[in-house]
């Protein structure tokens, strides 16, 4: 049975015949090591992994500010100094462990809605086993001790994506109207964000295109944080199979939780299930530093750049096209 359980005295010896190879110390501290920083730093909670009642693993989980490497949210906790006991590597264990963390940070950190880590970009066996635990790399990245590192979060809100449905409107235009601004302020001129919420963010065309879908235009997707609409997602499929994000946009309150990922994921699900596609396209405004990394991050490459829809020459609107193969 894998247990988590919060460090005492008790541990110390096991911990002190706690090896670790030379590739695995590259990437992480060694418990000991980990233990002595605990001693100063009275953010850092250690915690041990048993199997059995025995020593398998070990990590800190650390709400001091280094968190912020990671996150802009304040109600985050960093897990950090992950390892596994080489002598129980390769048996499932760090899965395991991971599937218990969720429940261990609701009960011991009640105020706490988020675990963030950083990975290291050449550590892939670490990586996988995160995204298999459910956290998800937004794009995030740090240059680290040991090198660059990729930020990964696992929200512990309830996220649920659906498709739009009439009565979502105003959420819609709530969170795409926000986002304009929050994205574009310093990117573009107050009046072509203007003509563009004026165009596409209004009430009555939104509730139109909640209704009205095909191909061409799959409908909004919605993301809801305890029953909020947080975030929408849309586009459509060509006759080819080739597939466009039209719209994606996020509460900017609610940015680094997961909610882009899941949008993302769900419209892919639908263009390539319900329609057949097998390649996505996406614009990004240049200079876009929260867009670029995150569709970056999800294997989308640059193509090309054209004047962005809707812009005059004088707006001086750019957009990136990226695309990938889905």
């Amino acid at each position: 049975m894998i247990k988590l359980t919060i460090y005492n005295d008790g541990y110390r010896k096991s911990l002190e015949n706690y090896p670790l190879s030379e590739v695995h110390l590259s990437f992480t501290g060694h418990p000991l090591e980990l233990l002595e920083r605990a001693q100063i730093n009275a953010s850092y909670t250690p915690i041990i992994i048993t199997e059995d009642d025995q020593v398998a693993g070990f990590f800190v989980l650390d709400t001091g500010e280094d968190k912020f490497h990671y996150t802009d949210i304040a109600e985050s906790i960093l897990l950090r100094g992950y390892s596994i006991h080489t002598e129980y590597q390769g048996r499932g264990i760090a899965q395991k462990s991971m599937k218990l963390l969720h429940t261990f940070v609701a009960k011991h950190f009640p105020d706490i809605k988020r675990i963030v880590l950083g990975v290291n970009e050449a550590n892939n066996a670490a990586q996988a086993v995160y995204a298999k635990s459910g956290f998800i790399d937004e794009g995030r990245r740090f240059n680290g001790r040991s090198g660059i590192q990729n930020a990964m979060s696992l929200s512990l809100d309830t996220i649920e994506v659906r498709k739009a449905e009439p009565g979502d409107e105003q959420g819609i235009v709530d969170v795409c109207v926000a986002a304009q601004w929050n994205t574009y302020r310093d990117l573009y001129s107050n009046d072509y964000i203007d003509r563009v919420i004026e165009k596409f963010y209004t009430v009555d065309r939104v509730s139109n295109e909640i209704k009205d879908t095909n191909q061409n235009w799959n409908g909004y997707f919605v993301a809801l944080l305890n029953n909020e609409i947080v975030g929408a997602i849309g586009g459509g499929v060509d006759e080819e199979g080739v597939a466009e994000v039209y719209v994606l946009y996020l509460n900017p309150a609610k940015r680094g939780q997961g909610i882009g990922t899941k949008l993302l994921n769900y419209l892919t699900d639908v263009q390539r299930a319900e329609y057949g596609a097998h390649e996505q396209w996406v614009s990004v405004t240049k200079g876009n530093q929260m867009g670029i990394p995150f569709y970056e991050a999800r294997e989308f490459t640059f193509q090309y750049e054209q004047q962005a829809y809707e812009s005059e020459t004088e707006d001086n609107a750019v957009s990136l096209k990226y695309k990938r193969t889905i």
